[in-house]
């Protein structure tokens, strides 16, 4: 039997698809050829690994999403082979994943421009789970959300694995507390390999896509090199919201013995789109007087002038990872890494009026003309530098797995306000500025924060029979954060504008215990607690006595239970899940700080199944039945979605590649936050304050493509329907479903 790396340093046995005849390779080639060997990060297991466990046969091989048998929480694991047939060549780290059960979201925008893409899981928003790339959690640093136009585009993802929990104690990041999404960069090849992929679309856009595989490089010790460019531009769905991106990636693996590996990887994204930082989404008489796709206009006397509302961003993450066996079963996986982010917006300040009406988004300062459009210039500017150390130890009878995290940042974030008509500064706070504090009549914002966290974990892997694992593991985080702002303007109403100077320590110890149980080779069972938490929000240290502010994070505790049917053409897998979330962050009743109260549930099913005809016809399927509760306010939480489904088939013989697929996210509550009474799209009438339920939406994609050997065509539809349905409500603001995009890519390959 042979061995293959596992990435936290650990050796595994092979469990390769060769020992069952008829389940075809994982095919986890990133366009130019190559396999997936980048650690997991989050329990010490190589992606080729979980595809080799996953996919043991023909269903599960050639099914979207797929468990493993080797699982001991609900995942959704999805290879680099799918994610190139079925889902948008202009997409991002959130079109890949939203086949899988329990997600939701979807595209505002066409194109594949902008910031108008956000996933939740379970009903957990975004920043409220992990998402990690080749086992690093990134995240923005006043609180963990993401920009998924912003880093990684879909060309630079190899796979990715939707795991519904909070996973083993080894699995780090700022916001283990609903789960995590892991997504991984693309393989190196040993062969050379190159190619460029051109693809046109809706909406005026195109994508470029070089790809370069150096192969096994002899002359420099077995180092092979893997280059990848994608530029796009697109004029977008939405009205004058255009928008282009570049990024480049490099990463090189570097064999430095026989047992120890170097690699080193860099990514840089450059980001320029018109958006409003007001946004994005439109109020109901926007959308009665001019349709669904009103953004943005080129009238320089309105607020809604596309240069009035522009962001332009710049990223990078690199990182130097080096592992090794040491001998006698213990090995060593060492990731040191950075990540960058630079975000300069201009926006107005309200984008809620109608087109030559009353002005909404008036400066500040009563001296300047009603007429002018008020805005104001953003910025937020970040580096975290971070180190992840595992190291394992193997007996015959279990696997000691333990390591830790150790991570700071450094943030510089400031919001000015403009008169953008004059190009002026909008002095509205000039009369409150006190004589001590100077220059700052027209700063909102003007802050410095930073942190240094650490984490250290101890899992414990253990076989005490045959086909029986059971991990009981430990994890302890300490996580200081301090705010140094000269000027700071809370959303908070009992926080008086002013400099503000804080720091605030959160720590937990978290308990984690999984199991696995084979009952046949084609059969198991798992089960999982696990206990999580989320740091507050950066927010909420604004407060004017820092000694009211003791929160706590919020935390969860998790139960599931799941089992995995994979054998011959089919495969199946089902799970149950209870989450009870304690320490609710809530805004106190006189509005001048924020308290842990309540309590909420999150419960649900969830399921997958694939079955694999033998002429290359595979049907699949996959759902959930998600509900949140707030315990203490006895109703649900909003903007839950109740449901997922998704049905559809895959067929690959030969040169030819065929996909069909439906995905529905379930009606969601939402609550009406306006100042007044009104009448929402589907007629229900709504006073300020209200629940209401938005629909669920749907969208059906199809592809085809036809491999000459030298030559890929590819033909593509998404939201074939041209469903447009509410996807979103908040602020007032409705967002839609982008309707149909027609994507034609030609990819030649040397």
């Amino acid at each position: 039997m042979g061995m293959v790396w596992a990435g936290s340093g650990a050796w595994a046995a092979d469990a390769s698809p060769a020992n069952t005849p008829d389940a075809p390779a994982p095919d986890t080639s990133n366009g130019a050829g190559g396999r997936s060997t980048a650690g997991t990060g989050s329990e010490g297991v190589d992606v080729e690994t979980i595809l080799i466990e996953a996919e043991k046969n023909r269903a599960a091989a050639e099914a979207p999403v797929k468990a493993s048998l080797d699982q001991s929480q609900p995942k959704s694991i999805i290879s680099r082979r799918y994610i190139e047939q079925a889902t948008p060549e202009t997409g991002d780290i959130t079109t890949t994943v939203l086949i899988a059960p329990s997600i939701g979201g979807i595209a505002s925008n066409g194109g594949g421009v902008g910031e108008t893409n956000k996933v939740t899981l379970r009903g957990f928003a975004d920043g409220q789970f992990n998402i990690t790339y080749d086992g690093m959690a990134f995240g923005d640093t006043n609180d963990p959300t993401h920009h998924p136009a912003s880093y990684f585009p879909a060309s630079t993802i190899g796979s990715a694995v939707v795991d519904r929990g909070p996973g083993a104690a080894g699995d780090l990041g700022q916001a283990n507390f609903g789960g995590a999404i892991h997504y991984f960069s693309p393989t190196v090849d040993d062969t050379f390999g190159l190619s460029q992929k051109v693809t046109f679309g809706s909406f005026n856009t195109h994508n470029f896509v070089s790809t370069l595989q150096t192969g096994k490089l002899d002359d420099l010790g077995g180092a092979k090199v893997l280059l990848n460019f994608d530029e796009r531009q697109s004029d977008g769905e939405l009205s004058f919201s255009s928008g282009e991106a570049q990024n480049q990636l490099i990463k090189i693996q570097l064999p430095i013995s026989e047992t120890w590996q170097a690699t080193l990887f860099a990514t840089h994204n450059r980001t320029h789109f018109y958006q409003s930082d007001a946004g994005p989404g439109e109020t109901w008489a926007q959308v009665l007087a001019y349709g669904k796709d009103f953004a943005l206009n080129d009238n320089p006397k309105d607020e809604h002038y596309y240069k009035y509302n522009q962001q332009r961003k710049s990223t990078d993450f690199d990182y130097i990872n080096l592992k090794g066996d040491l001998g006698d079963g213990y090995s060593i996986d060492n990731d040191a890494y950075t990540n960058f982010y630079s975000n300069q917006t201009e926006s107005v300040n309200d984008v809620t009026g109608l087109v030559g009406a009353t002005n909404t988004s008036a400066p500040g300062n009563k001296t300047l003309p009603k007429t002018d459009i008020g805005g104001y210039s953003k910025g937020n500017r970040y580096r975290v530098f971070g180190d992840i150390l595992r190291g394992n130890k193997d007996w015959s009878f279990g696997t000691l797995k333990v390591g830790g995290l150790a991570e700071t940042s450094s943030t510089d974030r400031h919001n000015l306000l403009q008169d953008l008509t004059q190009g002026i500064d909008d002095l509205k706070y000039s009369s409150l500025t006190k004589p001590t504090v100077a220059n700052v009549s027209n700063v909102k914002t003007l802050e410095n924060s930073s942190w240094f966290q650490y984490q250290v974990f101890a899992d414990f892997e253990l076989r005490p029979i045959d086909r029986l694992t059971i991990t009981p593991g430990v994890k302890y985080v300490n996580f200081d954060r301090t705010v140094d702002a000269a000027m700071e303007n809370s959303g908070v109403s009992g926080f008086t504008r002013g400099p503000l100077h804080g720091d605030n320590v959160y720590d937990k110890t978290l308990k984690f215990l999984t199991a696995n149980y084979k009952i046949t080779p084609e059969l198991a069972v798992y089960a999982q607690y696990a206990t999580g938490f989320l740091i507050p929000s950066l927010s909420t240290l604004y407060v004017n006595n820092l000694n009211l502010n003791a929160l706590k994070p919020q935390e969860t505790t998790n139960y599931q239970l799941g089992t995995v049917w994979s054998r011959d053409n089919v495969t199946v897998d089902a799970d149950i899940y209870r989450i009870d979330v304690t320490n609710l962050s809530v805004a106190d009743p006189t509005g001048q700080y924020y308290v842990n109260a309540g309590n909420a549930r999150y419960s649900g099913v969830e399921g997958q199944a694939a079955y694999s005809f033998d002429n290359g016809v595979t049907f699949f399927a996959n759902a959930s039945i998600n509900a949140a509760k707030d315990l203490t306010a006895h109703q649900g939480l909003t903007k839950v979605p109740k449901w997922t489904d998704a049905i559809g088939m895959l067929f690959n013989q030969g040169p030819w590649q065929f996909t069909l697929s439906r995905k529905q996210v379930g009606r969601q509550v939402v609550s009406y936050n306006g100042g007044t009474a009104t009448t929402t799209a589907d007629g229900t009438f709504l006073t300020p304050g209200q629940a209401w339920e938005i629909p669920a939406y749907t969208t059906t994609d199809v592809s085809l493509s036809y491999d000459f050997g030298l030559v890929r065509l590819k033909l593509a539809a998404f939201n074939l329907a041209n469903d447009r349905a509410i996807t979103s409500y908040g602020g007032g603001l409705y967002t839609f479903q982008a309707g149909r995009q027609i994507q034609g890519t030609i990819q030649v390959k040397y």
